[in-house]
């Protein structure tokens, strides 16, 4: 007998047991380590389907909050608009390549606002296409101004009335080529 005979004999005469290495469950001891594992997998993989739903349940899924009930408001009484059709202008800085086609609207409650806007329409106009041909096209493109713009047109026209003002001003056509 040789000395691997003997180690595998084991201490004092006592025999080991042939173990297959190979075979399911071989190796002494480690099929409850691959059950372990797969219990724990399969736990991680419920508490991500779990909080996968609600996460989604909560951002996706959800109706929009509820806007608060109006209250019962008269609707807003909108006036007589008179139109001032068709000014075009050249930008300040254009040099005749740019121009600006708008058609403006001015809101008023009192008729006589709307009668004398008809009378002094020729100095009206006069007075808004000196004020935008006087602008430079990147101020005229800007939208932020567009409100500004909108504020200026209207104290053009109040300081045309004698009598009334003009409430609002809208941009019925505003293009800028």
């Amino acid at each position: 007998m040789n000395e691997f005979d003997q180690m595998q004999e084991g201490v004092e005469g006592v025999e080991l047991p042939d173990v297959d290495l190979d075979a399911p469950g071989g190796g002494g001891g480690g099929g409850g380590n691959n059950i372990v594992f797969a219990v724990i997998v399969v736990l991680v993989l419920a508490f991500q389907a779990v909080s996968s739903y609600f996460i989604l349940k909560q951002f996706l899924f959800s109706s929009p909050p509820e806007k608060p009930a109006k209250a019962n408001k008269a609707p807003e009484t909108f006036g007589q608009v008179f139109q001032l059709e068709g000014i075009i202008v050249n930008p300040a800085d254009a040099k005749g390549s740019r121009h600006l086609l708008v058609d403006i609207g001015f809101q008023t409650e009192e008729p006589e606002v709307i009668a004398e806007l008809t009378e002094r329409e020729v100095l009206l106009r006069d007075n808004i296409i000196t004020f935008f041909s006087a602008q430079r096209y990147d101020v005229l493109t800007d939208i932020s101004m567009r409100e500004k713009i909108r504020d200026r047109v209207l104290e053009i026209a109040n300081y045309n009335l004698a009598s009334g003002q003009v409430d609002r001003v809208f941009f019925i056509r505003y293009v800028v080529q």
